[in-house]
């Protein structure tokens, strides 16, 4: 549901008192001198400049991919048989299957389908590549689950939804200060759920002066 959750924060931030620019693309930033360039050509300055671009992180801080890969997967929503609609409904998060496909399963909730993902099924690629579902890629992705699902191909592909991500080697967050600048990258395949969270330990730093602390933090490490 991450458009719903996006909508809501953006209507929280603008009714706090946050100037919210939709659809604004920034062309280019000054690290060190805490400089964003827009596409429209028009210029901000802030005091700190968070960099939290997704995988579009290295169009902006090209240096960092070294520690940044960025790769396209995708997911699939199913439609259970009818005779485990009920059960699957019930069902907890599967956070791993098992086996080599690195997969997870959301049970259906509000109207969602049957979400499954396999971490096997990503590759390297540009963000704005092969971000659209290719023939049979949801078959494909269904079928990374038998085993442990039975009657897998009486699960229909309700639909396919591409994905973009940063990665870091250990799969670790990754926070670097560089000048005025904190590029933060909450990827890795777990960067929204873990928005909420990774945003409070950056305000906290920001705040506090101490941005390595909320960079030891997120990265679980000294």
């Amino acid at each position: 549901m991450c458009q719903k959750i996006a909508a809501s924060l953006r209507d929280w931030l603008r009714a706090n008192g946050a100037d919210v620019q939709e659809n604004t693309k920034v062309a280019s930033l000054d690290t060190e001198a805490g400089r964003v360039l827009l596409e429209t050509g028009e210029e901000l300055f802030g005091d700190k400049v968070v960099v939290t671009a997704g995988a579009w992180t290295l169009r902006l801080l090209p240096d960092l991919a070294s520690s940044l890969t960025t790769y396209r997967t995708a997911v699939a929503y199913l439609t259970p048989p009818a005779d485990l609609k009920a059960a699957w409904e019930k069902a907890p998060v599967i956070l791993d299957v098992g086996g080599s496909v690195d997969g997870y399963v959301l049970p259906p909730v509000a109207g969602t389908g049957l979400k499954v993902g396999a971490g096997i099924h990503k590759y390297t690629c540009e963000p704005d590549t092969d971000r659209s579902a290719k023939a049979g890629e949801g078959e494909k992705i269904r079928n990374y689950f038998s085993p442990p699902f039975a009657r897998i191909e009486d699960y229909g592909v309700a639909d396919v939804v591409t994905c973009a991500y940063t990665f870091t080697e250990d799969r670790h967050f990754f926070v670097r200060e560089i000048g005025r600048t904190i590029a933060v990258s909450a990827c890795s395949g777990h960067g929204y759920k873990f928005g909420a969270a990774v945003g409070q330990q950056i305000a906290s730093g920001l705040l506090s002066g101490d941005v390595d602390a909320s960079r030891r933090w997120l990265e679980a490490r000294d």
